[in-house]
């Protein structure tokens, strides 16, 4: 290796502070330039303040893309759960983790991972210069110029996706990437709320159920807006996609999934015999949250004349089970970029050798973190891929 080679890395997130360390390791003069006036400002906002650092269980099916998933399975393979374990303990963290298998800092607080992460890169000898907005990258001679005052022999671009732009992030490393000639998958939002049609839904905000939709359990947050979640943030990608060709989508959504629909069946007919005398909404209740219970008869069609419950018929109990089994949820929008926490999209991952991350289309330019297509589940796995994608970087860089 050449020690003298000096490394420019374009932002100071996850993927780009991560980098800098291992880089600064093995002997190259690194530098990073962030726009923010501090270092990791996505990365504290991210596990809502606790920072969900990775996830005992790593696999290809929690990677998604526009490409072949299976291109990124050795950065996975060669970057796993107890290598970031080890790695992250060496710089003097230890991992919480949760029974659904995500790791945090022992602390819970996000600005464990970014003080020690800017520790850790001044160490070792890396400059940060913040307030440094990057307009213009060339490559002239053999070398990278930005904004016509900084000279790099190799450049990193991790600046990120378009996701939550109020904590400064911009399209700036889509469009570093065209300049060089690389194509971009028009990003959308993932890991977002959903909007919803639905009427009536100031009734339910608030209240929080797990649910099964499409086969798949998870939390379900009511919202005036529509809806939120972890199960939602988990299918808001597919959502999405879908929402790019279609004005709208409907999603069923079981609110009790612990029963079968002939069990709820009996057992609200039961509740018609001995709770004969309360009121509707009065008489879900008990078996769900009454604020979801005055919903769900909102819902189910039953004549408005119907007040007790004595006067319910068969078939207004079939609609009711109905409707809770099979609530229909009206989706027409996302919450967008504004609150997303990832972007589906980014740079064609086959234009880059996920070897090292270089480009394919100009030497010594390098893609990591989220900037590329590459998005991942709800549980840590976006922040594993911008470790993981960085690992892989400093470790072949030659």
């Amino acid at each position: 290796m050449q020690t003298y080679k000096k490394i420019g890395i374009v932002g100071a997130g996850a993927s780009g502070l991560f980098a800098s360390i291992l880089l600064s390791q093995k002997g190259y003069m690194v530098t990073i330039l962030e726009k923010n006036n501090k270092v990791g400002k996505k990365l504290l906002a991210t596990g809502n303040g606790r920072c969900n650092v990775t996830n005992q269980s790593i696999s290809l099916k929690n990677f998604y893309s526009n490409s072949n998933i299976s291109l990124i399975q050795k950065n996975i393979e060669n970057f796993t759960y107890d290598n970031c374990k080890d790695l992250f303990q060496k710089f003097g963290i230890e991992f919480k983790v949760v029974p659904s298998g995500r790791a945090y800092p022992l602390s819970l607080n996000s600005s464990s991972i970014v003080d020690i992460l800017e520790y850790e890169a001044l160490k070792n000898g890396v400059k940060i210069e913040l307030n440094t907005e990057i307009n213009d990258l060339k490559y002239e001679k053999n070398k990278f110029i930005l904004n016509q005052n900084f000279t790099f022999d190799k450049i990193i671009v991790a600046t990120g996706s378009i996701a939550m732009p109020k904590l400064g992030s911009t399209d700036s490393g889509y469009q570093f990437a065209k300049k060089f000639k690389h194509s971009i998958v028009k990003p959308v939002a993932s890991l977002v709320q959903l909007v919803s049609s639905n009427k009536n839904l100031d009734i339910v905000s608030g209240v929080k159920v797990e649910v099964v939709i499409d086969g798949t359990r998870g939390d379900f947050l009511f919202a005036k807006y529509g809806v939120s979640g972890s199960l939602i943030l988990d299918i808001s990608r597919k959502v999405a996609k879908q929402l790019q060709t279609q004005k709208s989508i409907t999603l069923e959504v079981d609110t009790m999934p612990d029963f079968s629909f002939d069990e709820l069946l009996i057992m609200l007919t039961k509740r018609v015999e001995n709770l004969k005398d309360k009121e509707l909404f009065l008489w879900l209740d008990g078996i769900m949250n009454k604020k979801l219970a005055k919903y769900i008869i909102l819902n189910s069609n039953i004549p408005s004349h119907i007040k007790y419950a004595k006067f319910l018929r068969k078939e207004d109990i079939r609609k009711i089970v109905k409707t809770i089994k099979k609530l229909p949820f009206i989706i027409t929008d996302t919450k967008g970029f504004e609150t997303c926490e990832v972007c589906a999209g980014g740079i064609n991952l086959e234009e880059i050798n996920l070897e090292n991350m270089e480009s394919k289309k100009q030497k010594d330019l390098y893609f990591i973190g989220e900037v590329i297509d590459i998005d991942g589940d709800c549980g840590g796995y976006n922040l594993h891929w911008a470790w993981s994608s960085a690992y892989t970087l400093a470790t072949n860089m030659k």
